[in-house]
C-alpha cells in the first residue's frame, strides 16, 4: 500500500488538537509514523506560534477521498472554512503525495515550492523522509533542509506527548509512534 504523508499544524490549543487529529489518523489508517513536533512563527498575519509535525500512515486510498476526509475532521475539530487563509486555526491537516509533481492533485496536496519554502514542512518532512527527492535528479529533502536558512530560529523542535492509547486502529493493530522521539 502506498505511503501516505501528512501536514499537520495549529496554533489553537495545538497539543490537544494535534493529539486529536493523531487519534483520527491512527483509527483511519492504522500504525503512524511521526515526526517531531516543531514550533514557528505564523506565517502571513500576526497570532499564535503553530506547533507542526507530519505523519505517514499506509492507505489504499484514492487522495481525492482522504482529502475529502481530512476536511471533514478539520471541521469536526473546529476549523471554520470562511476565515482567511492566514489566520489562526485549531487544525489545519494537509496531504503531501510523495513523487506526484506538482499539480498532479490540484489544490488537494502540499506543493514542492511551499515544501522548499516553509521550514515548518520541510524540517518534519527531511526527518521522516530524508532521502526523497521532491524531483527526479534534485536535492533529497535532508540535503534541501541542510542548505535551509534557519538562522533566525524560523523553527524549534518542542516536546509534544502524544499518547497512543485509545481505540484499536481498523486494521485491529494498535499503532506505534516510532517516528517519536
Amino acid at each position: 500500500m502506498p505511503e501516505q504523508v501528512f501536514c499537520i499544524g495549529s496554533n489553537l490549543e495545538p497539543a490537544a488538537n494535534i493529539s486529536r487529529t493523531l487519534d483520527a489518523l491512527r483509527d483511519r489508517f492504522g500504525p503512524l509514523r511521526c515526526s517531531a513536533a516543531y514550533r514557528s512563527a505564523a506565517v502571513g498575519f500576526t497570532g499564535p506560534d503553530f506547533l507542526n509535525l507530519c505523519a505517514i500512515a499506509e492507505s489504499g486510498e484514492a487522495p481525492p477521498d482522504i482529502v475529502a476526509w481530512l476536511k471533514r475532521l478539520e471541521l469536526r475539530l473546529g476549523r471554520n472554512p470562511s476565515q482567511p487563509r492566514y489566520s489562526s486555526r485549531p487544525i489545519d491537516i494537509d496531504l503531501f503525495i510523495p513523487g506526484a509533481p506538482d499539480g498532479a492533485q490540484g489544490k488537494l496536496t502540499v506543493s514542492h515550492q511551499e515544501i522548499r519554502e516553509n521550514a515548518f514542512l520541510l524540517c518534519p518532512l527531511a526527518e521522516l523522509l530524508p532521502d526523497l527527492k521532491l524531483e527526479p535528479g534534485g536535492p533529497d529533502l535532508a540535503t534541501l533542509w541542510k542548505i535551509h536558512d534557519n538562522s533566525a530560529g524560523a523553527i524549534t523542535r518542542v516536546e509534544l506527548t502524544w499518547s497512543d492509547q485509545g481505540p484499536r486502529a481498523p486494521t485491529g493493530m494498535t499503532s506505534t509512534p516510532s517516528g517519536r522521539r
